[in-house]
């Protein structure tokens, strides 16, 4: 018998010969990729510019600021019985400021009346009226009840009296370890520190830092919630106009609600303190905290710095 045949030798194909061979995935799977970088870079870019650069010309912007003004007046007028309720002291104070900038009855009644009204502790009054003679052992108890953003503002308005820790008061003046709206709340306790006991370069080189840190956040703040209105309002407080873009204070007069207001919702997206998932039941209607923030920087735009912020001054 002769030999047994060995069967042909087949060179390696493709199964399937409509598959492209390997490298071609390779280019589609790298093609792919520079798309959708491409798509992201694109989306970041536009949402950058969008939040940076301003849209209205002067006149447009000062028209629109002082109907927002109007329609923001209107909503405290609304709702001054339940500010008055509420007794935020802090937001009590931003309505002094506003009317301390330009003279109103509405603010200042508020605050009268509220100063007329029995307060335990008294020593919160201090915050509104520097020369009010408070107990160093109220301030000091009540200081001890308060978390830490408290502790601060209560050492702020009288550090004669009050006693911190010694981590507490080295925090305190940490430039660099709050974040949220702690870093806020500390630039607010610092302005109020500066403001009653008086400035050295330290204090104001401390300031000034905490300022840079917001403004330098500002720029990628795509949600205009509360503490956007917070960080705004509380640089222009500290005397910085000139770190505020327009285009932030824009974007805050384009999200004022239908009633005159302000809320913590931008779309579906709240502030992380009231959770982190997005909403999507109906826009909530203006709240004060959000709106007296907004309404006192609007103010401050308006009548404290108007030069910087293109305003046309008849």
């Amino acid at each position: 018998m002769g030999a047994a045949e060995k069967p042909p030798v087949q060179t390696q194909q493709n199964e399937n010969p409509d598959t492209p061979p390997r490298r071609g995935y390779k280019i589609i799977r790298w093609i792919l990729a520079l798309l959708l970088i491409a798509v992201v870079l694109t989306a970041a870019s536009s949402m950058y510019y969008y939040n940076n650069v301003p849209r209205m010309s002067d006149e447009e912007f000062t028209r629109r600021l002082d109907v927002s003004l109007d329609h923001a007046l209107k909503w405290i007028k609304e709702h001054r019985a339940d500010i008055l309720k509420k007794k935020n002291i802090a937001l009590l104070r931003m309505l002094q400021d506003a009317d301390e900038i330009k003279s109103n009855a509405l603010f200042s009644g508020i605050v009268d009346e509220f100063m007329a009204t029995p307060l335990a502790p008294l020593c919160w009054k201090r915050l509104l009226d520097p020369h009010k003679n408070i107990s160093a052992v109220e301030l000091n108890q009540t200081i001890k009840n308060e978390y830490i953003d408290n502790k601060w503002i209560l050492y702020a308005i009288d550090s004669d009296k009050a006693e911190l820790t010694e981590k507490q008061k080295k925090d305190f003046f940490n430039g660099d370890i709050w974040q949220g709206r702690q870093l806020t709340h500390q630039l607010w306790a610092l302005i109020h520190l500066r403001d009653l006991q008086g400035a050295d370069e330290e204090l104001n080189n401390l300031i000034e830092h905490l300022c840079d840190r917001i403004t330098g956040q500002l720029p990628y703040n795509m949600a205009v919630l509360d503490i956007y209105f917070q960080k705004n309002a509380f640089v222009i407080k500290a005397g910085f106009p000139e770190k505020i873009n327009r285009r932030w204070i824009e974007r805050i007069i384009e999200n004022q609600l239908p009633d005159g207001g302000w809320n913590d919702r931008w779309y579906c997206f709240r502030s992380p303190i009231k959770g982190r998932r997005p909403v999507f039941t109906p826009q909530p209607p203006g709240n004060q905290h959000a709106t007296v923030q907004a309404l006192w920087l609007l103010y401050q735009v308006r009548y404290r710095y108007p030069e910087h912020f293109g305003i046309i001054v008849n």
